[in-house]
């Protein structure tokens, strides 16, 4: 479809990492640019990379894999159609369900953290396109459980002197934000308050 051409959702409450979509976009293409409701001819997903697609487009930047240009210069970016609502309620539903449910499904830590070591050992631009840090990935290493039997063995109880374990010298907790503007707020006020902290996505 005409990118011009295409109709946003009235309301549209998720916000978008707009860099980390436009990463993503210029390494591996435009796959899908957004689903459209045909009742409404109204988008129910994909505003933030319809909007990093325009930004490109009035940048003057070459389209990406994926888009097509027209005749008269447009972009055609790739749209799914075929779906109607049955009313506007249901369109807003659709669009909070496309969003809300890939966030409850979380994350196998330990199997996520083993790919994007793998990615990032192969080209660390892919693992920023993926849409992490190497920071965040040792922070992701850190959440995952470690097998027991790999742990260090327990001191040897018994005679001669016991060996003292030191304790940590650095404790951490993770907060888990409603919203990326919730998690913002916290890390300036932790900041703020002379906190040494860092965010994960």
């Amino acid at each position: 479809m005409p990118l011009p051409e295409i109709a946003r959702a009235v309301r549209n409450p998720k916000e978008h990492d707009l860099p980390a979509i436009r990463r993503s976009i210029e390494a591996f293409g435009c796959t899908l640019a957004g689903e459209l409701d045909e009742r409404t001819g109204r988008l129910v997903a994909g505003h933030g990379r319809l909007h990093v697609l325009e930004e490109m487009a009035g940048d003057g930047k070459s389209p990406p894999e994926g888009v097509h240009v027209g005749d008269d210069g447009t972009w055609l970016v790739p749209i799914l159609r075929g779906w109607t609502s049955r009313s506007d309620a249901d369109a807003e539903a659709y669009l909070v369900a496309a969003n809300r449910l890939t966030e409850r499904g979380g994350w196998d830590h330990g199997m996520l953290a083993d790919m994007l070591t793998d990615i990032g050992n192969a080209d660390e631009a892919l693992l920023a396109a993926a849409g992490y840090t190497g920071d965040e990935l040792a922070d992701l290493d850190e959440l995952v459980p470690r097998d027991p039997e790999q742990a260090p063995p327990n001191p040897v109880t018994g005679a001669g002197p016991a060996e003292r374990v030191e304790p940590p010298t650095v404790w951490g907790v993770v907060v888990t934000c409603a919203s990326e503007a919730e998690q913002v707020e916290l890390l300036e006020r932790l900041t703020e308050e002379g906190h040494s902290v860092r965010a994960l996505m």
